[in-house]
């Protein structure tokens, strides 16, 4: 069949494909199975000692109870040698794209001296990428959510490569530290696609999605991310992140809280140094502890539904790009009366077009509505090609039947007699 000029899809919305199932659980009794317990020096210099996991049990530096799992740092102990006892955790596994939840309940609270995190991080960084979901220093009350890379990628409008990264930073001051445990802690979700990396906050007090915990969460449904991280032009996502293990870290002073520690006038009237600060009051870092409820990594299980398509308009009838839409609306307002020679129209049961989604390259059907052709609903599931030349035949058919009436139909709808 024919058509003049060109096909208009309107409406459109962002459309999310992926349909997340569980990978791996960081929960109850298994959670710390799932870690390394690193006790490298601190890359960022801080004044800490990260312990193995045997001498974290046998300084009670964590525990599990009902499920709940809660690490900390050393607060009874003046400090010695490379700093203050703590743990850094890097996971076993490594992940490229994801959706990755965090529930907690606490997290180490704005005090002094600490630099807590949570975060991703490739191999040979920054070449693998880094992913900061929470990271923040000493009194401050706000999550700062940072991509790191190599050369070559702007994210958020700022040059990501190195240490200084492409930061966000939003205004919410219940997202981190003290501000986020006086609200119950919450829930931090990071999605990780090939096109784009979405962190949102939802902070427990204020409701959760409610199938942000669930089997087969979907974030498209979430609203607006807290901080949203484009790829495309600027930065060739998939070529800058990869290979990504999870990290939660508690340090002290270090090249951000020790390098700001002057700037912030609570903590500088405590001590003159972060490190003499940190070594000297063990006591005040008893509310530095992290409480999980757990930690989530889905995957997209390629059992995505067919593309939500609903509705495509002819401005001008004409040869074929269909672009699905995620619109329940079963039709678009009707457009100008057009004016196109009548040989041009040669059906009214529907033609079968081939249409690119980010599900795939496949079929769907078209049908006039009634005759109307302002409107052309889509019929149907996308289909592979076995289903499209079983519909096509049944078309051919019921187009034979009805070419005489639509012969006349098109006549009179411009205006010809």
């Amino acid at each position: 069949m024919l058509f003049s000029r060109f096909l208009l899809a309107t409406g459109m919305t962002k459309l999310s494909l992926a349909v997340y199932s569980v990978k791996d659980e960081y929960s109850g009794e298994n959670f710390f199975n799932m870690f390394n317990f690193d006790t490298f020096d601190d890359p960022t210099h801080g004044y800490v000692n990260f312990v193995d996991q045997a001498t974290a049990q046998s300084l009670d530096l964590f525990n599990v109870s009902n499920g709940q799992v809660t690490w900390g740092v050393d607060h009874g102990s003046i400090a010695s040698g490379r700093g203050r006892n703590s743990i850094r955790l890097t996971s076993k596994a490594q992940y490229t794209h994801g959706l990755v939840v965090l529930d907690l309940t606490h997290m180490p609270s704005s005090i002094c001296g600490t630099w807590p995190a949570f975060w991703m991080t490739g191999p040979n960084w920054p070449n693998g990428g880094e992913i900061d979901i929470i990271e923040g220093v000493n009194t401050g009350n706000q999550n700062q959510m940072t991509m790191h890379t190599s050369g070559g990628c702007s994210l958020a409008g700022n040059n990501c490569q190195g240490s200084l990264g492409c930061p966000v930073k939003p205004t919410q001051s219940n997202n981190y530290g003290t501000g986020l445990n006086n609200a119950g802690g919450g829930v931090y979700a990071m999605e990780w696609t090939s096109s784009i990396i979405n962190i949102w906050y939802f902070p427990r007090d204020h409701g959760l999605p409610s199938d942000s915990l669930g089997p087969n969460p979907d974030p498209s449904q979430w609203g607006p991310a807290t901080a949203s991280f484009a790829g495309g032009a600027g930065c060739d996502i998939d070529q800058h992140f990869r290979d990504n293990s999870i990290i939660f870290d508690t340090t002290f002073c270090g090249d951000w809280a020790g390098g700001v520690w002057g700037q912030d006038g609570t903590c500088a009237a405590l001590a003159g140094s972060c490190q003499d600060h940190v070594q000297n009051h063990p006591e005040a870092f008893a509310d530095a502890y992290w409480t999980v409820n757990s930690l989530k990594v889905y995957e997209d299980n390629g059992n995505a539904p067919a593309p939500a398509a609903k509705v495509v308009r002819l401005e001008i009838p004409s040869a074929v790009h269909v672009v699905a839409q995620e619109s329940p609306t079963p039709t678009t307002p009707a457009p100008t009366p057009i004016q196109t020679p009548h040989e041009t129209h040669t059906h009214t049961h529907g033609e079968i077009f081939e249409t690119t989604s980010p599900g795939g390259t496949g079929y769907v059907e078209i049908e006039p509505r009634h005759h109307d052709f302002s409107s052309y609903p889509i019929k149907g599931a996308f289909m592979t090609d076995a289903k499209k030349e079983n519909k096509t035949e049944e078309m051919k058919k019921a187009r034979k039947a009805s070419s005489r009436h639509l012969h006349r139909h098109l006549h009179r709808s411009h205006g010809r007699s």
